[in-house]
């Protein structure tokens, strides 16, 4: 007998742990989510330093899906500004 196939909308949940994140994106690993976690400076010349919200529950790592987008978003504004000063 064949297992049904499980599908979710990751559009729609609102919690991902690493694997779902990933997926999500369409790109990662878990040393990128580890670096976004810890802070990235945006551009060497810059101190500012953005982070990329994430909650433990045990010993698990979750992350809301508009805290990652909401990251990038940040991410690409803060180096499109820096670019074209």
């Amino acid at each position: 007998m064949k297992k049904p196939e499980i599908i979710c909308d990751l559009n729609q949940k609102k919690w991902l742990n690493l694997q779902e994140a990933i997926t999500y994106l369409g790109f990662g690993s878990k040393d990128t989510f580890q670096n976004w976690r810890e802070g990235v400076q945006v551009h060497t010349r810059s101190n500012k330093m953005i982070f990329l919200k994430s909650y433990k529950t045990g010993k698990n790592i979750v992350y809301k899906r508009t805290d990652i987008d909401n990251f990038l978003e940040e991410y690409q504004s803060v180096k499109l500004n820096v670019k074209s000063a």
